[in-house]
């Protein structure tokens, strides 16, 4: 009976353990994704900083080519699926505004100043739609960041 019981009690703590140990993993996983997050949300600042100067010089249409080259190249493999997709599409959604700003290579500025001027030309349709989904993928990245 006794040894019943010492092999009962010695398969309880064995379980113990073994959930204590996935409840860690969990939390370290939990914790690097936040991390991830965090760190994608800072870059993404600096470098929409940058995007939104960089017209000045450059044509908007390089700007965002090397906005969305430094986005693609950060490191998102602790960050959570859902924000990761996200994000990809945010990223793409910002390359499709080419089509638009490739039509303005000599439009010089920042960044908004040109968005107020291309939501008033000829392709202003286009350019606020395309704008539209740039806004609408950002929300998707913030609601996933969660």
């Amino acid at each position: 009976m006794i040894h019943r019981s010492l092999i009962i009690l010695i398969l309880l703590l064995g379980c113990r353990h073994t959930a204590e140990k996935q409840k860690n993993t969990d939390i370290a996983i939990d914790e690097d994704a936040i991390a991830c997050v965090q760190m994608v949300f800072e870059k993404d600042s600096i470098l929409g900083e940058i995007r939104n100067h960089s017209p000045e010089k450059i044509s908007l249409s390089e700007s965002i080519d090397n906005y969305t080259h430094e986005l693609e190249s950060m490191d998102f493999t602790h960050c959570p699926e859902k924000f990761r997709s996200s994000f990809n599409a945010h990223i793409k959604a910002w390359q499709q505004l080419r089509s638009v700003t490739d039509k303005y290579p000599s439009m010089r500025g920042e960044l908004h100043d040109i968005f107020a001027r291309l939501k008033k030309s000829g392709d202003s349709t286009e350019f606020k739609a395309l704008v539209q989904k740039v806004w609408d993928t950002w929300d998707l990245v913030k609601e996933n960041s969660n």
